[in-house]
């Protein structure tokens, strides 16, 4: 009988295994919206899945999306990671598939009960930064119900032909989202911020210090993009005592900051500080093409509200970008969960394409950043966005961690 030479046989190899992430996460701060109707939250599923994709997507974009430099690169990058809009042919299916199981719906939290009016000398506190759910009476609107305290258990599936790295991307756009994000509306402000339950809970939560290192943000991370970044981001943490107390302590710093009194102590009942409004907007046809105002750089629209009774109110109007209604603020301030069961206050500077024309009246302006601004020198900042971490700092007075990322 002839010997047939057969083939080597390949070698065996053990299928690649899908890789499941479990958390169970809790409310720090009570979340409003998020629902199918503006400014509610939906009894029946108060977190969407389908939000959550959402905020990882972004959370995504802002870490592992910084090493590329076209939003071609970008786009093609997340669709293979995340799926997108389908085609003939190309289903375009996301390879993350997520699951939501709520534990606990938590309770009711009326926006009366979450910011109750504050002393004069106080000033609002957290209740600055929920203005938007506040009772409209001339429009018929009732005060915003928030939720708070409620649990739930979230579950990564990551398909087994990602490789390690788009795994490690997923990983830490899920502790971005985490420290710096949050669920329903509002989350720049502090609201739905979260914090993770169980043994693992220091694994996804960000130390005192060392919060770059933890977040392990890709090698090579740029940050000249078109779109916002952590890549160049820069922040400050201060430890406090509970969320509550981070989050009060933040809306004082952000009340006294948007008027601008430096270097002075927050004083509720007086003036602001910025040139942006008498100085610039209120001589609004004595301006010419270029308009140099500071809070644009802070987010978009600005709604300059006529008020009854103020006799010295000389601008009514809106600001918004030139190209759409709206652009976000780049500044993230909340209470962050850490590890031990920590708390601090976050205050995070993203960096963000700034805008550089402005839509008033529907009229077109060019924006710069001001000069010879009194709080800027205050400061002695060398933009807006810089007397952010400075004034921060400077309200805070007590020992606080700065980081760059």
């Amino acid at each position: 009988m002839r010997k047939v030479n057969l083939p080597d046989l390949p070698e065996w190899q053990a299928p690649a295994k899908r890789e499941t992430i479990e958390l169970e996460l809790r409310l720090i701060t009570p979340m409003f919206g998020g629902g199918y109707k503006a400014r509610e939250v939906d009894p029946l599923q108060p977190i969407r899945p389908a939000a959550i994709r959402g905020h990882l997507r972004f959370w995504w974009r802002a870490t592992a999306g910084a090493r590329y430099t076209s939003v071609a690169d970008l786009h093609k990058a997340e669709t293979e990671l995340w799926g997108g809009a389908s085609t003939k042919g190309n289903p375009a299916v996301g390879k993350v598939a997520l699951q939501v199981h709520i534990l606990s719906a938590g309770e009711k939290a009326p926006y009366t009960q979450v910011a109750p009016p504050s002393k004069p000398k106080d000033g609002p506190l957290h209740g600055y930064f929920l203005f938007p759910f506040r009772e409209q009476r001339e429009q018929n609107i009732p005060a915003a119900v928030g939720r708070k305290q409620i649990r739930f258990q979230l579950c990564l599936t990551l398909d087994a032909s990602l490789s390690e790295a788009q795994r490690a991307e997923v990983r830490t756009a899920l502790k971005a989202w985490i420290a710096f994000g949050g669920v329903g509306a509002r989350t720049r402000r502090g609201c739905g911020a979260l914090t993770v339950v169980g043994a693992n809970a220091n694994q996804w939560l960000p130390p005192t210090q060392g919060l770059a290192q933890w977040l392990g943000m890709p090698p090579n991370a740029g940050s000249k993009c078109d779109w916002t970044t952590l890549a160049g981001a820069q922040g400050i943490v201060v430890p406090k005592a509970s969320p509550e107390e981070a989050w009060s302590e933040l809306g004082r710093f952000w009340a006294r900051f948007r008027k601008g009194h430096f270097p002075k102590n927050y004083s509720p009942m007086s003036g602001g500080k910025w040139r942006d409004y008498r100085h610039v907007l209120c001589q609004l046809r004595n301006q010419g093409n270029t308009l140099r105002l500071a809070k644009p750089f802070l987010g978009l629209p600005i709604i300059y509200q006529e008020i009854k009774g103020a006799k010295n109110l000389c601008f009514t109007g809106t600001l918004e970008p030139a190209e759409s209604g709206r652009l976000a603020s780049p500044v993230i301030l909340k209470p962050i969960a850490l590890q031990g069961g920590k708390y601090g206050a976050l205050i995070l500077v993203m960096h963000a394409p700034k805008p550089n024309t402005i839509k008033i009246e529907g009229k077109d302006y060019a924006l710069a950043a001001p000069t010879k601004d009194p709080v800027l020198q205050a400061l002695d900042a060398a933009d807006v966005l810089d007397a952010v971490l400075k004034g921060a700092k400077r309200h805070f007075e007590q020992q606080s961690v700065s980081f760059r990322l």
